[in-house]
């Protein structure tokens, strides 16, 4: 089994609440550094995001981000309605690299850099 882990570098409780509204998802754990910032540094995380695990952390990884990453995550909806509801809530601040439509391999698909420097790719 293959689980990503973000690392988002003091954002990560902003992210959680972004993406649990994305995706109508929740958090399975957290845990918080006592020392940092008590009940808002996190330590680790976890939640599910269309059937897979994802972790998230404070700790780790840069500030940078780049459209030239060497990983995307790739989110599959069932339907465009719902991809689309995800893509509004979710594109504020966002880095476009693929405008939504169809493309060859799928009726319609969106590639992005969140406003965490995370680069997704949503699509049907």
């Amino acid at each position: 089994m293959l689980v990503p882990q973000l690392y988002l570098n003091g954002a990560c409780s902003e992210a959680i609440e972004l993406y649990k509204k994305a995706f109508k998802s929740e958090i399975d754990s957290i845990m918080y550094d006592s020392e940092k910032e008590p009940g808002k540094f996190v330590i680790h995380a976890e939640m599910h995001i269309l059937g897979t695990r994802l972790m998230l952390s404070d700790s780790g990884g840069t500030n940078e981000s780049s459209v030239d990453s060497t990983m995307e995550i790739v989110a599959v909806f069932e339907n465009k309605e719902v991809l689309r509801e995800a893509y509004q809530v979710i594109n504020d601040g966002s880095e476009t690299i693929i405008p939504m439509g169809p493309i060859f391999f799928s009726d319609c698909l969106v590639s992005f850099v969140d406003k965490f420097g995370v680069r997704w790719c949503f699509m049907v």
